[in-house]
């Protein structure tokens, strides 16, 4: 298997998992709820990983490539939000928008928080 044809795979193994478990929630947590929860802790597992990964260096290329842009790519969902929010109208669709970007961000930061953290005790 070449390198690209290998790195392809790995990507559609994760995303394979990402969707299935994203589904998973879906049928328990209704939208917009669901969006969030998996969005946020999408974003906080995102900065856990990719911290450590990048940063540290703790995770090599194939497991950055598979859990960061497969599993947690298909798990997080930008056009479910973008759905969501403008079925909801103006106001509401606002609302959540903004509760999606600024707590993704606090997650992602809180994530790489906890990352650094943990290094140090």
């Amino acid at each position: 298997m070449t390198p690209d044809l290998r790195s392809y795979c790995i990507v559609a193994a994760g995303g394979f998992l990402g969707a299935i478990v994203r589904w998973m929630i879906d049928l328990q947590v209704p939208a917009p709820a669901g969006t969030f929860v998996v969005n946020l802790t999408g974003c906080f597992f995102l900065g856990v990983f990719m911290y450590e990964s990048i940063y540290i260096g703790s995770y090599s290329r194939e497991s950055r490539i598979f859990f960061g842009t497969g599993f947690l790519g298909a798990f997080t969902t930008f056009s479910a939000l973008a759905l969501e929010s403008f079925s909801a109208g103006p106001a509401a669709g606002l609302l959540i928008l903004g509760a999606n970007l600024f707590f993704g961000l606090i997650a992602v930061w809180y994530g790489r928080y906890v990352i650094t953290f943990k290094r140090w005790t």
